[in-house]
């Protein structure tokens, strides 16, 4: 991002630069204009380059060089604004382009991570560093940016001012000394509260997402006042830090202007006991006043800067997440093969241990059932078989060959996975089921939702394929969000299909018709079901049993004991 600014910086202080210049001649002129008008003598109290200006239209009457000053002085100042204008649009021009060229880059990163990336951090820091850091960011190089011509603006003012009289220039340079070490003092102390501000955020985006993320939970458990609560508390804690912040912003404005204020009057009190004329102390504060808008510009951009401080440091730190290498795409892969684990374990972050040395095979064209309690490690094995997760002992190979130089993409484009949780994207019913193939036409769209035993209740919905699922899908019930997971899958036509309690949400007779439409294996090559009915596995070929991240038992499937005892408890 920084690389496609860069260049247009000098094009920026360019037009800073010119449009100072052309502001500072015209208030020039007014020296030798208002000695006119005051019937002075114009050559012995004015610097060379005033001199110089006060011989020009000597040749006409004094009436008609009045005039011819006057019209240059406004010609100037017209023509300045005019170089200003094309400043200000290329500055919003940039912020615009920072702005797309972040978020871009926010996209990349948070799609180009690995998955263990999203296990480690927490979801409401990453929601607001991309929907309210982000936008902190922009206003911080926006307001970098116009430093930029206020820099140049103050170096043109400060030449001028001088060349009309170097000792009050001292005086002024004297007083942006003070100034300044007030600005730095707010600076550091709005730095600090920028640290506050961001955690406070990131409080309350927890809270928002909780409520947001989990309506049903906190009803059926009557938990909306505790809810209200922390809510409110988290609220509080970042009003307090807002209050804060905005009361430095208060303060340092007032304060700034009372010291210029102070600056003015030392400056004409001292311009006059020096002898300077009116014309000369005239000028010298019209370019000081011109100049002070520029000056304030550079402060309250170090005070926003360093307000938004923490919201840099947070976004800087994604952007700056490693992405990893990628192999080249291998298109002519195919999972035809054993699948083997060979001495696998996995910890996640917080260092429970899901899969401990784990040794199983998947046979490629058969039916397996992975069995096991909840937390036996079955939805790890799953994110293993995926590559979404890398193991952290042992190899997991294709065949012969381990699967780590294979580009983990091209292997995934092997595999579909319909999920336990079904997740849905905001969309229509025929958007979620084609997500993987948004290329598939309407009619093997309706294929493979008749293949799951959705076709009839999307027939049912107020649009059919067009009907919007919501919001993670909740304008559906459990069991129409699962065969529409299933679907999806399907039209995939994968060589591995996963069924990761895929039918947990569906009555026993749909879940038998799915699994047997499923294993004519018409929509893949190998079946891979998780799940705790037997009506959904009974057409299995091979089980493996999972236990606390081991594999306790793997063969025929009527051979396992684990299948056997499953006969006397309930389904689902």
């Amino acid at each position: 991002m920084r690389r496609r600014i860069l260049p247009f910086v000098p094009l920026v202080a360019g037009l800073g630069l010119l449009a100072s210049l052309l502001e500072g001649a015209g208030i020039g002129l007014l020296v030798p204009l208002l000695a006119l008008m005051l019937d002075e003598t114009a050559s012995t109290n004015m610097p060379g380059p005033l001199r110089a200006a006060a011989t020009l239209f000597s040749g006409v009457s004094l009436q008609q060089r009045t005039i011819l000053f006057g019209a240059a002085i406004i010609g100037l100042i017209l023509l300045k604004n005019v170089v200003q204008a094309a400043n200000d649009c290329l500055l919003v021009s940039l912020k615009a382009r920072i702005g797309r060229d972040l978020r871009n880059g926010l996209a990349k990163s948070l799609l180009s991570v690995d998955y263990p990336f999203f296990l480690a951090q927490d979801t409401a820091r990453l929601t607001r560093i991309v929907s309210t850091d982000s936008w902190f960011v922009i206003e911080a190089a926006a307001a970098a940016l116009a430093v930029i011509p206020a820099v140049t603006a103050l170096v043109v003012f400060s030449v001028l001012l001088a060349l009309l009289n170097l000792k009050l220039f001292l005086l002024v340079l004297v007083g942006a000394a003070v100034v300044l070490g007030t600005v730095y003092l707010f600076e550091r102390r709005q730095r600090r509260f920028s640290h506050e501000f961001t955690a406070s955020s990131q409080l309350l985006w927890q809270r928002h997402l909780t409520l947001l993320q989990a309506p049903r939970t906190i009803r059926l458990f009557g938990q909306q006042r505790r809810e209200q609560q922390r809510a409110a508390d988290a609220i509080e804690r970042l009003w307090q830090s807002l209050r804060a912040t905005s009361y430095v912003n208060a303060i340092v404005n007032p304060t700034v202007d009372a010291l210029i204020a102070l600056v003015f009057l030392t400056l004409l009190l001292v311009g006059f006991w020096s002898g300077m004329t009116v014309p000369a102390i005239t000028a010298f504060l019209l370019l000081l006043t011109r100049a002070q808008p520029h000056a304030k510009t550079i402060s309250r951009a170090r005070i926003g800067i360093a307000a938004y401080e923490g919201s840099m440091r947070e976004v800087d730190w994604l952007l700056s997440q490693d992405v990893p290498a990628a192999a080249a795409p291998d298109h002519d892969l195919r999972l035809d093969r054993p699948i083997a684990f060979d001495n696998v374990s996995f910890a996640y972050p917080n260092g429970t241990r899901a899969l401990d040395q784990a040794t199983l095979t998947i046979a490629p064209g058969a039916t397996t059932a992975l069995l096991g309690k909840s937390g036996s490690g079955k939805t790890t094995l799953v994110n293993l078989l995926c590559r979404l997760i890398e193991p952290q002992a042992g190899e997991i190979r294709l065949g012969d060959a381990p699967i780590g130089p294979i580009d983990s993409a091209s292997w995934r484009r092997r595999i579909a996975v319909a999920g336990q949780d079904s997740d849905l994207v905001n969309g229509t019913v025929a958007e979620n089921i084609a997500y993987g193939r948004p290329e598939a036409t309407a009619a093997e769209i309706e294929a493979v939702a008749r293949a799951a035993g959705a076709e009839t209740f999307i027939a049912a919905l107020p649009q059919g394929f067009d009907t919007p699922v919501g919001s993670q899908g909740l304008n559906l019930s459990g069991g129409q969000r699962q065969r529409i997971g299933v679907a999806r899958a399907l039209l995939l036509n994968p060589d591995l299909l996963i069924f990761d309690e895929a039918t947990n949400a569906v009555d026993a007779l749909s879940d038998m018709e799915i699994v047997k439409l499923a294993t004519e294996h018409r929509h893949f090559q190998t079946l891979l079901i998780i799940s705790h009915r037997k009506t959904t596995i009974a057409a299995c070929q091979h089980g493996i049993v999972l236990h606390d991240g081991k594999i306790v038992e793997a063969g025929p499937l009527s051979d396992l004991a684990y299948f056997r005892s499953m006969a006397g408890r309930a389904d689902g």
